[in-house]
């Protein structure tokens, strides 16, 4: 039975998309007979030789079940109990993920008003300059934690991440980078995954999957290696270390191979840029944050909001603005793109 859930037309999350087929079919060939377990399954040995062929570079890698893991264990590497990380004030370690940061970690996220979704070198000094001001009364930053794309889509150019790579270089602070849409940023700058660690100097990478077609599946990345003592010991403390570790490295495997993953992420940028299109023609409503990625923001009329959730699963991000959120993903059809036209085509002609 088709519920009214399956007929709205899904642009909560790209965490709403099914697993893509190729990957699937991945997991299903990993399910035959016994493997090593914690890690110690060929599928994961080859998934990290793949990372380090991808990244051109030597990492210490980790397979997690979600995100926010992830970037827990990302920051128990790079921060003690009096050292602070430093985000803007939309970050996802800041702003939607239940306090994990400070309540696991014991470290103070410091934080910087977004720019565009972005955070600059100018903020950062700010910062630094005042947290630094009463010494031992306050903490010692140690973490600079961006997120490429960011919360609202957009990219950090590569010249922008070299920029924040000297400052914390200069004020010796390390780089966190989460990238569970990294796939997306790569694939609108034209450019390697590789290559944006490297401009950033990424020192721990929260490396993404499960937006882009795998189920469940979020890795780490660790390029410094003075962070890497210890690390497996964490991963286990942590809670991250899974048993039969072999039906995640077979996800990015598949993901990697034959470069999967910017077929999946060049699709879901390309249907937002034709989503966006249509909606910057639509009288009243306006975009919110330049569509880079796969994400799109933008107000409307408040007599339109009801009628918009009644048609679509989104968000409504925020409230006081009437700000909505689209995402698409691998899975958005152009039937999709089609049906988005006519809706609102209907909705605009509704009074505001």
């Amino acid at each position: 039975m088709t519920t009214k859930f399956q007929e709205k037309i899904c642009l909560a999350s790209d965490n709403f998309a099914p697993v893509h087929p190729i990957v699937m079919e991945a997991i299903s060939e990993a399910n035959r007979g016994y493997a090593s377990a914690y890690g110690g399954d060929h599928w994961t040995i080859q998934a990290e030789e793949l990372m380090h062929h991808v990244f051109q570079a030597s990492s210490k890698v980790f397979m997690l079940p979600n995100g926010t893991g992830t970037n827990i264990l990302a920051l128990k590497l790079a921060c003690r109990r009096h050292e602070s990380v430093i985000c803007t004030d939309i970050a996802h370690i800041q702003y939607q993920e239940s306090g994990a940061a400070e309540a696991i970690v014991g470290c103070k996220l410091l934080t910087i008003p977004q720019q565009n979704g972005k955070i600059t070198p100018a903020g950062v000094h700010k910062k630094l300059k005042t947290e630094r001001a009463f010494g031992k009364h306050s903490t010692s930053p140690r973490v600079l934690s961006i997120t490429q794309p960011t919360e609202v889509g957009t990219l950090y150019t590569l010249q922008e991440l070299k920029e924040l790579a000297e400052l914390c270089k200069k004020e010796r602070l390390l780089i966190h980078m989460d990238g569970s849409r990294l796939y997306n940023a790569a694939v609108a700058l034209k450019t390697s995954l590789g290559e944006i660690v490297r401009a950033a100097s990424v020192d721990v990478l929260s490396l993404g999957g499960t937006k882009n077609g795998l189920m469940c599946a979020e890795s780490l990345l660790i390029f410094n290696p003075a962070l890497q003592e210890g690390a497996d010991h964490l991963h286990k403390q942590n809670l991250g270390l899974l048993s039969k570790m072999r039906y995640l490295s077979a996800q990015y495997i598949a993901s990697f191979k034959n470069e999967l993953w910017r077929t999946l992420a060049q699709h879901a940028n390309q249907k937002a840029q034709e989503i966006a299109a249509f909606l910057q023609k639509i009288p009243h409503l306006s975009l919110t944050h330049p569509v880079e990625t796969n994400q799109i923001f933008f107000t409307v009329p408040n007599a339109w909001l009801a009628l918009i959730h009644d048609k679509f699963l989104c968000y409504t991000w925020d409230q006081e603005k009437n700000e909505m959120r689209f995402i698409t993903s691998w899975n958005t059809s152009g039937l999709d793109v089609k049906n988005i036209q006519a809706t609102f085509t209907e909705i605009a002609k509704h009074p505001i």
